[in-house]
């Protein structure tokens, strides 16, 4: 399975792949329209990239091939592989764009304490878990931390959204695989008891 197939899914069709592409380049394209005139080459082009991580990962994360990839084989080092690589998104922020570094400590906080808690939280809470984590840290980080710098209004809400709901619908993909099973063995086991 090549790259895109790891961020589509194994059975991701043409039709689930060009929704992905979309996403990926209408992100590129926003970061763009909503770029500052003063911005430099060199923050124009991360931001560009990262609108195109952010937004086509965010698409690519809700495909249902993606969370039943992401369901059944990620593992707890692995939560943290992807972790530690969404380090990067707040640290550009703060480098390239000025952003405070309270604000990228507190985004990048929030998304790695929500992803890793949501596989020990019961099924049934996992996405109110994770939309409130998601809530109560944009709301933070404008309240306290001055928001994001001037351009970058989509990065803490993709950012997040891509990382905190991709983990969720993991998450309940993976409780309703286990459920969908459950009730089909307890008539068996009921069945038997009775006769």
């Amino acid at each position: 399975m090549g790259a895109w197939g790891l961020l589509t899914g194994p059975s991701a069709d043409p039709v689930r792949s060009a929704v992905v592409a979309g996403c990926a380049l209408g992100g590129g394209v926003g970061a763009l329209l909503l770029a500052p005139p003063n911005w430099t080459s060199w923050q124009l082009l991360p931001a560009v990239l990262l609108a195109v991580d952010l937004v086509g990962g965010l698409a690519a994360g809700a495909l249902p091939p993606s969370r039943r990839t992401t369901a059944s084989e990620r593992t707890a080092p692995a939560r943290l592989l992807v972790v530690g690589a969404h380090v990067l998104h707040p640290a550009l922020a703060v480098l390239l764009f000025g952003a405070r570094w309270e604000w990228g400590l507190l985004l990048f906080l929030a998304m790695a304490c929500t992803v890793l808690v949501l596989p020990r939280v019961p099924a049934d809470l996992v996405a109110v878990v994770g939309l409130v984590a998601t809530t109560v840290a944009l709301t933070v980080s404008v309240a306290f931390f001055g928001g994001p710098p001037a351009g970058l209004a989509w990065l803490a809400p993709a950012y997040l959204v891509k990382l905190v709901v991709s983990a969720i619908l993991g998450q309940t993909a993976t409780s309703r695989t286990w459920t969908a099973a459950e009730p089909d063995s307890k008539p068996v086991s009921s069945a038997r008891a009775s006769s």
